[in-house]
């Protein structure tokens, strides 16, 4: 297939490009009035970086299933998150309070990341994978008690939440389990198609597709769900949420290999996270103090 040409390295890039709209947005929308043009702008960018989350997830799983190290792959991921976590704390606190929400994708792309490896090992550890699951469904619980108790839970503070919670947890099932689900529908159909046919990788584009319609679609039902008259299940304001519906134009041309992938990059790409973070914020800072 012609059109297959979009390889992991060039997934990340377009990620990483989403993801940085996205906290450009996040600071607008921080240091401006939402009746101002600015603020509109911040909206916009917010809805362009919607479409990095399902992408970043797609890579988590296709590291998990191919990484010749998972440990090692996990572990950078994890002194990655530790930085971002040090960063978010000390802008918190020391310089703003108005971020509460943004949480650091990396804590879920971590946990989401250990329940599949230790679901994949197959075996006694694979027990285990019910402390990555407990700490999701913690985040996910501390939210709705506090939106329905109008309180909030200090002893968890949202930098260290699992933010994404059940909407990683579901794409990263889904996407780990895509060629699985793939195979018993070929199989129903009797058809035979080489896993590393173009042919192949562009029906699993299509159940990746179909997972994140039906998650994103099925929390954005949830999300009108009330109690007290408060939407407690709307945990990712799904009505932003629900671009990521658009993140399949681009799964889509999807080829299924690695790409370039020298050392330099494997840093750099977990190191921007945090780069990226810190420049915003002093930009800003700097521009707004």
């Amino acid at each position: 297939m012609k059109y297959l040409k979009i390889d992991g390295f060039i997934l990340k890039i377009i990620a990483f490009v989403l993801m940085t709209f996205d906290h450009i947005g996040l600071f607008l929308n921080m240091y401006n009035d939402p009746s101002s043009s600015i603020y509109l702008i911040g909206t916009i960018f917010r809805i362009i970086g919607r479409l990095a989350f399902p992408l970043f997830i797609l890579m988590l799983t296709e590291g998990i299933k191919h990484s010749k190290n998972v440990g090692r792959y996990l572990m950078r991921i994890a002194l990655v998150g530790v930085i971002v976590l040090i960063a978010e704390a000390i802008i918190y606190y020391c310089f703003t309070s108005d971020i509460n929400g943004a949480n650091s994708p990396l804590i879920d792309l971590f946990m989401c990341g250990s329940l599949l490896a230790l679901l994949k090992r197959k075996d006694k550890y694979s027990l285990f994978a019910i402390l990555p699951l407990s700490y999701i469904l913690l985040s996910f619980g501390v939210v709705v008690y506090e939106k329905i108790s109008l309180s909030s839970v200090i002893w968890f503070p949202f930098y260290v939440r699992s933010g994404y919670s059940i909407l990683g947890l579901l794409l990263s099932l889904g996407f780990y389990y895509a060629d699985k689900i793939l195979d018993k529908i070929l199989a129903t159909r009797w058809m035979i198609i080489n896993k590393e046919s173009e042919q192949y990788q562009k029906y699993l584009n299509i159940v990746y597709s179909i997972v994140i319609i039906v998650v994103i679609t099925s929390l954005h039902l949830i999300s009108f769900i009330q109690i007290n008259n408060v939407r407690v299940f709307d945990h990712y304001t799904m009505s932003i949420e629900i671009y990521a519906l658009l993140s399949p134009l681009i799964i889509f041309f999807y080829n299924g290999k690695r790409g370039y992938n020298k050392k330099w990059f494997q840093y750099g790409a977990y190191l921007y996270f945090p780069v990226h973070i810190i420049i915003i914020f002093l930009i800003f800072t700097l521009i707004y103090s």
